[in-house]
């Protein structure tokens, strides 16, 4: 048994410093910006949100609106985010954004669209002689694209946090921020930006753009109260 001893003291201690070393990576990785899932989970389970909200009327009645080049410019530099819109009124925000999948947990919950990636060959496998024309600006498309998220409320409590902040330190103005990753949501707003580039005002588009962003987002629902 005494020279058991020493293995079995030796063991005991590589197992402890593998469980220390696993947690302290699940931790870190956790608190890094790749992890957008960890306190969704979480606060799901618990029936918290991340942060402070209360139930109040999303007015989305806005006067006027502005492309964010900058803004989206930011956005972008986030984790899991391959491309992103941002228009601000005068009263909200409204951010489109297109995840790339680099970060975890950007679903909170819901279903997520993937990409049809099936290749076929013209002719061959596919037998229809209708050619699907894309709208000019549109970035997300059902096929060999990136994944989607159909419901704005599906999206992590955690990465709806996150940008927020970014928006509300970039635009203190703004009363409320309304993030969405649906596909037809982003592939309006991408056609706002390319009118913004040429150099066109969207203030013509403010009575098509609120009824999008009411029929889309709702005019109740969990608005943030506080940055």
């Amino acid at each position: 048994m005494s020279k058991l001893y020493p293995l079995i003291k030796w063991f005991a201690c590589i197992t402890l410093l593998a469980n220390m070393c696993a947690c302290t990576y699940k931790e870190e990785f956790e608190s890094s910006p790749s992890d957008y899932g960890s306190r969704t989970d979480k606060n799901e389970a618990t029936g918290i949100r991340s942060y402070n909200t209360q139930m109040k009327a999303a007015d989305h009645n806005n006067h006027k609106m502005v492309f964010s080049q900058y803004s989206s410019d930011v956005i972008d530099d986030m984790k899991g985010i391959r491309s992103s819109f941002v228009i601000i009124t005068d009263k909200n925000a409204y951010v489109a954004i297109l995840l790339d999948g680099t970060a975890t947990g950007a679903k909170g919950k819901g279903i997520k669209n993937r990409s049809d990636r099936t290749i076929i060959s013209p002719g061959i496998d596919d037998h229809s002689d209708i050619t699907k024309s894309l709208k000019p600006g549109d970035i997300a498309m059902e096929k060999y694209s990136f994944p989607t998220i159909p419901n704005p409320q599906d999206l992590s409590s955690e990465l709806h946090e996150d940008l927020s902040k970014v928006i509300r330190q970039l635009h203190p103005e703004i009363t409320n921020v309304f993030v969405s990753a649906n596909q037809d949501f982003i592939n309006q707003f991408s056609q706002y930006a390319h009118e913004s580039w040429r150099g066109a005002p969207l203030d013509t588009y403010v009575p098509q753009f609120n009824s999008l962003v009411l029929n889309h987002f709702g005019g109740q629902g969990i608005i943030e109260s506080t940055p």
